[in-house]
């Protein structure tokens, strides 16, 4: 089970409320450590300072591919709840036989201090590009502790939220990377990110403007909270 919500555990962390008047979908592919396609599908879902993503699990999954884990950010909660499905042919608890799967609440209060004291500093590189029917500028952001990394970067959707693999069983979570942290409060999203040899780890392929239901930001019912369960409640 650990393992499990290891592997599929997905927490946005935002600094702060979303400035942007955005709303529709953004489509984002990622990449793995050899330059693979790793996840199907990523989508995030804005509506003003509410946001939703959704991760399509791929094949290295296993028997959970295929398999759609959602993270609903609560601005006034400053939370971030994750909704992940459950597994197919696990055994299962008394408190989970009927669930539709389980529930994680990350209090984002708590990773506001977890950054590590590396200097980042930003430098505009005079280019520009346009992704996804958006233009952005290129910039280089470095740190005293790792190696630069560059980002395509538009002011149009807003504050960027990292979707980031989660720390197992806590609510916790870890900091995202200084790239992602270099910005700050500004409405500034990144529609690519490279290392400066070419090597990309993310980009944006789709920008799609319209109306984003309110239930696409609710938190179901029938999903079990996982700290619940492992004090033994099993509460939903």
């Amino acid at each position: 089970m650990r393992r499990l919500v290891a592997f599929v555990l997905v927490s946005l962390i935002p600094a702060a409320p979303l400035a942007a008047q955005f709303e529709g979908t953004i489509n984002i592919k990622t990449y793995d450590a050899d330059g693979m396609v790793d996840s199907k599908g990523f989508k995030v879902a804005i509506k003003g300072d509410m946001q939703a993503t959704t991760v399509t699990l791929s094949e290295s999954a296993g028997p959970m591919a295929g398999k759609e884990v959602r993270s609903i950010y609560d601005s006034k909660a400053n939370t971030v709840t994750m909704l992940i499905p459950m597994p197919p042919n696990m055994p299962m608890m008394a408190a989970m036989a009927d669930a539709k799967g389980m529930k994680n609440v990350i209090d984002l209060s708590k990773l506001s201090n977890r950054e590590d004291d590396s200097k980042i500093e930003i430098k505009k590189l005079g280019t520009s590009e346009k992704i996804a029917g958006l233009d952005c500028d290129d910039y280089e952001i470095t740190t005293n502790k790792g190696s630069p990394t560059r980002a395509c970067v538009t002011d149009a959707l807003g504050h960027f939220m990292f979707p980031q693999s989660g720390g197992g069983m806590g609510a916790r979570g870890s900091a995202p990377p200084a790239w992602a942290r270099a910005f700050g409060n500004k409405a500034a999203f990144p529609l690519k990110v490279w290392e400066p040899g070419g090597k990309v780890s993310m980009e944006v392929t789709s920008v799609e403007k319209g109306s984003i239901p309110a239930s696409a930001f609710e938190i179901p019912a029938g999903y079990v909270d996982m700290a619940a369960m492992m004090h033994g409640r099993g509460g939903r």
